[in-house]
């Protein structure tokens, strides 16, 4: 059983291709979903995957019209995952979680909105792509599918080595992070961005619902139970590739989508950090 799964994964690009993404969305979940976590802006990641919807839709509206037949749903994807970021910074400039979370709840409202608008107008054979992005398949990846999310994994880690001071202090204190001489609404636009770009191009491998699942649920286990910000990194790297790992693997035994495997997996592993964390703190 073990050398024929061995086999397997040295001659099938499909599972070769699944194994990278595994990879390198845990590398996105200990970078972006960490420091989203940190900022107290969660559903970010769910409002900018929605959001994202609206973008693919858009994208294969001027396919099909023959407007911009070389408009890739990808590239309308990350342009709304954008749209929404800037406009969440924005709302937030002045530090207040609140009114982002609000800004994100409009676009993500306001994006969705276009996507049914949409779709209303596209040939039939056109909407189960958009439904495709909203559930994703691991294993339906292609090789620009990887270079994308190569591509955007090295970036944020780059990012995240140049400035990870800076973002955890804009985290804890945008104001006082300010008023120490810091450009924190510069940080804010960069993290936000970054972050967005990278949920947008991590759709297509887990799909809109579950990317909340794969990018937050490792990173708020491990801030539950790590007491650092360089060990929750790696605890969140390390969760959410057990996740998709257990996902892909089980997927074969028991026919199941790959990604509603590992977002379970990845849920539980908060609610496990949680009772870790009363258990620890009872002793």
């Amino acid at each position: 059983m073990i050398i024929d799964a061995l086999n397997l994964i040295l001659t099938s690009p499909i599972i070769q291709r699944a194994i990278i993404a595994s990879i390198l969305v845990s590398i996105i979940a200990a970078t972006a979903g960490t420091f989203v976590v940190f900022r107290g802006l969660s559903f970010l990641t769910a409002g900018v995957a929605h959001a994202a919807l609206g973008g693919v839709a858009l994208a294969l509206f001027l396919q099909a019209t023959a407007i911009a037949p070389w408009f890739d749903p990808i590239l309308g994807a990350v342009i709304f995952a954008v749209f929404v970021a800037v406009l969440t910074a924005y709302a937030g400039e002045r530090g207040v979680a609140q009114k982002m979370e609000v800004a994100v709840g409009v676009s993500f409202a306001l994006s969705m909105s276009i996507a049914v608008f949409l779709m209303y107008y596209l040939p039939p054979t056109l909407v189960p792509v958009i439904w495709g992005y909203l559930i994703g398949d691991i294993l339906l990846l292609d090789n620009l599918d990887i270079i994308l999310l190569l591509g955007v994994a090295l970036s944020l880690v780059t990012l995240f080595i140049l400035f990870k001071k800076e973002f955890v202090y804009l985290s804890i204190d945008m104001e006082g992070s300010t008023a120490h001489g810091m450009n924190a609404r510069a940080y804010n636009y960069l993290l936000l961005i970054f972050a967005a770009i990278a949920i947008a191009l991590t759709i297509k491998a887990v799909g809109a619902i579950l990317v909340y699942a794969i990018l937050i649920a490792p990173a708020a286990a491990s801030n539950e139970v790590m007491k650092t910000v360089n060990n929750v990194i790696i605890g969140t790297f390390v969760i959410a590739l057990l996740a998709m790992f257990l996902g892909l693997a089980g997927s074969f035994v028991i026919s199941a989508s790959p990604s509603a495997i590992a977002g379970i997996i990845a849920a539980l592993s908060y609610i496990i950090a949680i009772q870790v964390k009363r258990y620890i703190r009872s002793k």
